[in-house]
């Protein structure tokens, strides 16, 4: 299995805006003992700040400068873009990270172009095979996913008790908005709450966190609490607590294709997929994983 040390030509840049790719970079980092130049903006910023707070960060330009190899993201917006085009156009090595498995295509155009990074770095086999189906003239490496064992093994020592059946507290995992409309963004929210009936709950005590992604306020979700909060014992929004912290509490996960999900399974806490009936062709398909849909 592969290093950073074996792949990376230093100085090394690293360039992230979205939680996922930083979380992916960040834990890779924690083994890399050369020095880092680090733009980190948005979610990102704050995931670095926590963990490196006295690695400075710069401009995109400032980390690019003199650096020999770039690592960024691949969120949906422009700053990691911007980078690999200003990685290129001064022949830097150029690695990108897919943390997750939807919309690879999408990950790397810009203004109706492909941009194809030299690398591409994955946590996990799902995410290979399918960076390698999607880009066969790129090589795609798989490095230990250290951040989901990191996270998954937090959420294990934090537990108090073990996950109660019936079910008494549910953990739902907010999507980001991006391609999506609102509609879209909620719908499967609204799915579970229209279809508690179906999971084996506690008929005396039933609590609710929504967890929304690390892009949106937790503002945009109180409809949803002022709507379902009379069906259950308790319904909060947070988005303070660290992730590993909310999956401790919780006796089932539920989402979408959130990463948090592949956290919750690999802690061992029932996770299920909430997409509702109808509704795309879901995009994880990993072991133990519940469907509400089945249900």
């Amino acid at each position: 299995m592969k290093r950073l040390e074996d792949i990376v030509i230093p100085p090394l840049a690293v360039v992230s805006h979205d939680a996922g790719g930083a979380n992916h970079i960040i834990s890779w980092l924690k083994d890399y003992n050369k020095k880092v130049r680090a733009c980190m903006e948005g979610p990102a910023k704050i995931i670095w700040e926590n963990s490196f707070p006295n690695n400075k960060l710069l401009s995109m330009n400032k980390a690019l400068e003199d650096s020999k190899t770039l690592i960024s993201g691949t969120g949906a917006g422009d700053l990691e873009r911007f980078a690999r085009i200003q990685a290129k156009k001064r022949n830097i090595k150029n690695i990108a990270v897919i943390d997750h498995w939807t919309e690879y295509e999408k990950r790397f155009v810009h203004n109706g172009k492909e941009l194809l990074p030299d690398l591409i770095l994955v946590g996990d086999k799902y995410a290979l095979n399918k960076a390698r189906n999607f880009f066969p003239s790129v090589s795609v490496i798989q490095l230990p996913n250290s951040y989901l064992q990191q996270e998954a093994e937090l959420s294990s020592s934090q537990r108090e008790k073990d996950c109660k059946t019936p079910i008494e507290n549910i953990l739902i995992i907010g999507e980001p908005l991006k391609d999506k409309t609102a509609n879209e963004q909620f719908m499967p929210i609204e799915f579970l709450m229209e279809n508690l009936n179906k999971i084996n709950l506690s008929k005396k005590l039933l609590k609710i966190n929504l967890r929304p992604h690390p892009s949106e306020s937790t503002a945009r979700y109180s409809f949803l609490k002022n709507k379902y909060e009379d069906l259950v014992t308790e319904f909060t929004i947070n988005s303070n607590k660290e992730l590993y912290k909310d999956i401790a509490w919780a006796d089932l996960v539920v989402g979408v294709s959130s990463f948090a999900l592949m956290i919750s399974l690999k802690a061992g806490v029932p996770t299920m997929s909430i997409l509702p009936t109808g509704q795309n062709i879901p995009e994880l398909h990993h072991t133990n994983l519940l469907y509400l849909r089945d249900m």
